[in-house]
């Protein structure tokens, strides 16, 4: 014998607009906490322990000489650098920015992301510390 279940709505009942419609604006996906049931302790505490090794810590303020001269080189060779800025976040972590340097203008550097396609301003005295990306 084959069971079969009595399906409360007929799939003809439906049309494909209906469908489009409740799925771009009724549908609520959980997105990504339907898998956070995955995750077991033990692969939590290495996310944690590799994102605590990956905090930047606070180098020594550069001369603005050698900042000028880092920048310089970054630029002509269009190389990738990270530039540490003087600005924390609530933790006391120095802010840092990575990508290519792309232009100045007069108290003001363009650095293009690496991580996305948008330029970002950055004001040459909130640098504190600039270095080659490796």
């Amino acid at each position: 014998m084959v069971y079969k279940k009595q399906l409360k709505y007929n799939p003809d009942d439906f049309n494909e607009a209906e469908l489009q419609h409740f799925f771009d604006y009724e549908y609520q996906d959980r997105g990504m906490l339907k898998w956070q049931g995955f995750f077991l302790s033990d692969h939590t505490s290495a996310l944690n322990k590799e994102k605590e090794e990956q905090r930047p810590i606070r180098r020594s303020k550069q001369s603005e000489d050698e900042i000028s001269r880092h920048l310089m080189q970054a630029w002509q060779s269009k190389q990738k650098v990270i530039l540490q800025l003087e600005e924390v976040d609530d933790d006391q972590v120095p802010q840092e920015l990575s990508g290519v340097i792309a232009g100045y203008r007069e108290n003001e550097i363009v650095v293009q992301r690496t991580d996305s396609e948008r330029n970002v301003m950055v004001l040459l005295d909130s640098v504190r510390n600039i270095r080659n990306e490796n």
